[in-house]
């Protein structure tokens, strides 16, 4: 490849083209005609000598160059991002964007504190949160998210990674108050003779607390919890404990917060059931190790939840 060829411009299309996948949306993300995007991405595959995007079944994939240089391109547009305007942040005065990935549970008990320290010293910033559930690590390791809040560790062929320690959890257990439960101390026959909802964030098939009644040895082959409702996220967990019988084994935080709000209670988990606290950690990658916005969100994490 000739860099000659290779505007920064094109670059930034690039970026937007890989991550959107569509022309036209493109278009709209950078306040640009479609033309002129189209016009760009010949430009692009004939730099890259590759087509990038290909019409499939629902719409343009990527191609696997594609695929390699999306993993890439972020961290070189935000090193010539550094480059231009120096190693100086100014909350004050920044109007730059960070990313965070974490579940909703993790979400919802952590970031407003940060989104409200956030928004007192830096209120031109745009913080971009995402929890549609997804491999933990992933979006950190292509560059497309700065922080991963996640009581996950990652594998080991997941490296340069960093972390901080940011706080621990337990969990209760959600149901309506209307259930026949709602006003007694659960034991653990009560929950084996429950029917349960099983949240399965990455398509495990089995109920958190599942592995406490095996080592208990009140579930076996042949006998089996009741698990009538299976879910991919935590949002209508509450909606759905709220009008039936079924009872949910949640994060303590994301679980009180349910019940203020809707027709719930937050038990507690018999003691022969309980896991041992789960830790969450504030994750990072080296890429932004030393970069002077993502130093200043971990001294806010730091602050807040030293």
């Amino acid at each position: 490849m000739n860099l000659a060829q290779v505007d920064l411009n094109l670059l930034v299309i690039l970026k937007h083209l890989l991550e959107e996948k569509h022309v036209s949306n493109t278009a709209l993300a950078l306040d640009m005609s479609q033309p002129t995007i189209s016009r760009s991405l010949q430009k692009l595959r004939t730099v890259f000598n590759d087509d990038l995007l290909v019409r499939g079944t629902y719409g343009y994939e990527l191609t696997p160059k594609a695929e390699s240089i999306k993993q890439d391109l972020t961290s070189v547009l935000g090193r010539l991002e550094k480059l231009v305007a120096g190693d100086v942040f100014e909350p004050s005065d920044s109007d730059a964007t960070v990313r965070f990935f974490g579940l909703v549970p993790q979400i919802t008990h952590l970031m407003p504190k940060v989104m409200a320290e956030v928004r007192r010293q830096a209120p031109n910033m745009i913080v971009d949160i995402d929890s549609i559930p997804k491999r933990h690590f992933e979006s950190l390791i292509s560059g497309d998210v700065h922080f991963v809040l996640s009581t996950h560790e990652p594998s080991s062929s997941e490296q340069n990674l960093y972390r901080t320690f940011v706080t621990s959890r337990d969990y209760r257990l959600l149901m309506s108050k209307d259930h026949p439960l709602a006003d007694k101390e659960i034991t653990v026959d009560d929950l084996l003779n429950s029917q349960l909802g099983q949240i399965s964030l990455q398509g495990d098939k089995k109920l958190s607390i599942e592995s406490r009644f095996k080592d208990l040895g009140l579930i076996d082959k042949q006998r089996k919890l009741s698990i009538p409702v299976q879910l991919s996220n935590f949002n209508v967990a509450p909606d759905i404990a709220e009008t039936t019988d079924i009872i949910f084994h949640l994060p303590t935080p994301f679980a009180q917060q349910a019940a203020k709000q809707r027709e719930l209670v937050c038990k507690r988990v018999p003691k022969a059931l309980r896991h041992p606290s789960e830790d969450v950690y504030l994750y990072w990658h080296k890429r932004f190790h030393n970069d002077p916005m993502c130093q200043w969100i971990r001294r806010i994490f730091k602050e807040l939840y030293s």
